[in-house]
């Protein structure tokens, strides 16, 4: 069996095991806050290029799919669309129903400005190139692709937490780079003094006008003070509901805590993602700067009522600790997920039809309900699921049924992949289907280690 990384997790912040089919009869609701974090399968990567099989308890399944493109169209008509297709399982026992939603992009010219404050782990634990030092590299890449009317504000945490920098316009791009430059690494790590006084930064520099975003750059590697996202998580929503929001950004290997800064990015309704290359830095903050930090949609949460009469059992792949009760889809105070411009989510199916189910029949109905980022009004977009003709997964959805297969097998320790599985991938490399590359090159890296 291959090296598995050892990371420490909290035992408070690990993942709920993943359920089994739910007999429809019984329950034929199932709700869950929109996800869009990539930073477990960014993670994943990282193990997997030394030679290391990630964690078992840092896979979460809808963050590797959700690092792949869902291949459906922007929407047309408001912040969110709902889309969905669906094909036969590899075992040709049940079927697979993909919801995607997709997030409007946002035009250049019609940028929101930004008032960024950085929070800045500067722990000893935080000393060496591959953490502080691609923190630095991250956090100059940044600085050059804001608008000169931007502000950014730095805030540094160890034993205690500093002001380092003043909400200073972009425009004085020298005076910013000079403060990210004088960034030393050293002593213990209070991330809830960093936190807490990044959120006071952050409230004094609040534009009524802008995108207020808490960038927490971090190994999560907490020693000091409050040490879990738990008893964070008020301070965070909080300030969430001020308008303030958050993006976590994981940097380090070995002592690295994953589940700390998913959750923190979670109960700040916020985007969790992970960096260990300069290349991964440019495509988070140049590529994907918009979708990074301006939000489109808040709250988001999305409900699949499968009919009893045609779906006999399902389950949800992943999202295990986003799940909702179904009374908190119509409720406008309990918190969700964060969608930024140009965000997907994609949420796979895998569902049991009846007897009574035959092409065309209705399945059931998919919601979403999200709060606008615009105008924090309540809005709600739905489709009509209906059993389509038998099909093999092709395409993106061939994609995520694939992505979904290996995460399972590396989630259970494991880097032997079944021939079939193999041979899947290889067929949609050829026929050049959205992320099929990506999809190769994943699953050459754990074959690598069998």
């Amino acid at each position: 069996m291959p090296p598995t990384d050892p990371r420490p997790t909290d035992p408070d912040l690990r993942d709920v095991e993943p359920g089994g089919f739910v007999e429809t009869s019984v329950r034929p609701t199932s709700t869950f806050g929109a996800d869009v974090d990539t930073g477990s399968y960014r993670l994943a990567r990282a193990s997997l290029d030394e030679g290391v099989l990630p964690s078992p308890d840092t896979v979460r399944v809808e963050e590797w799919v959700n690092a792949f493109d869902n291949g459906f169209p922007t929407p047309s008509r408001q912040d969110l669309e709902l889309r969905s297709d669906q094909a036969v399982s590899p075992s040709g026992e049940t079927r697979l129903v993909r919801i995607g939603l997709q997030a409007r992009d946002i035009d250049k010219d019609d940028w929101p400005p930004v008032a960024l404050t950085m929070v800045v782990d500067t722990s000893g634990s935080m000393d060496s190139r591959e953490r502080l030092g691609l923190v630095k590299a991250s956090l100059a890449v940044l600085v050059h692709n804001l608008r000169p009317s931007d502000t950014i504000s730095i805030v540094t945490y160890e034993t205690d937490a500093l002001p380092l920098l003043e909400p200073t316009p972009v425009s004085r791009t020298d005076t910013i780079l000079d403060a990210i430059d004088r960034l030393r690494a050293g002593g213990s790590t209070n991330l809830e003094a960093g936190l807490l006084l990044g959120y006071d930064r952050a409230r004094e520099a609040y534009r009524k006008d802008a995108t207020n975003v808490v960038l927490l750059a971090s190994d999560g590697v907490a020693n000091v003070g409050v040490t879990d996202g738990g008893a964070l998580a008020s301070a965070i929503r909080d300030n969430g509901r001020r308008g303030i929001h958050l993006v976590t950004v994981g940097y380090g290997m070995g002592s690295y805590n994953d589940h700390l800064m998913e959750q923190l990015a979670d109960r700040g309704d916020g985007f969790y993602a992970y960096v260990d290359t300069f290349e991964e830095a440019r495509r988070l903050f140049v590529d994907d700067l918009r979708t990074t930090l301006t939000p489109v949609a808040k709250d988001t949460k999305i409900q699949v009522e499968f009919d009893p009469e045609t779906v006999a059992a399902y389950r949800l792949v992943g999202y295990e600790n986003r799940a909702l009760d179904d009374d908190d889809f119509d409720d406008p105070t309990v918190d969700a997920g964060e969608v930024g411009a140009g965000h997907r989510v994609t949420a796979l199916y895998e569902i049991r039809t009846t007897p009574r189910a035959e092409e065309g029949t209705g399945l059931g109905t998919a919601r979403v309900r999200w709060r606008s980022a615009d105008d924090g009004e309540q809005h709600e977009d739905a489709i009509t699921l209906r059993l389509g003709r038998r099909q093999d997964a092709e395409s993106a959805l061939g994609v995520a049924a694939a992505v979904v297969d290996v995460a399972r097998i590396v989630r259970s320790g494991q880097s032997t992949l079944p021939p079939e599985l193999v041979r899947r991938v290889e067929a949609l490399e050829g026929e050049e289907a959205p992320g099929a590359t990506e999809l190769a090159s994943l699953v050459e890296a754990v074959r690598s280690l069998d």
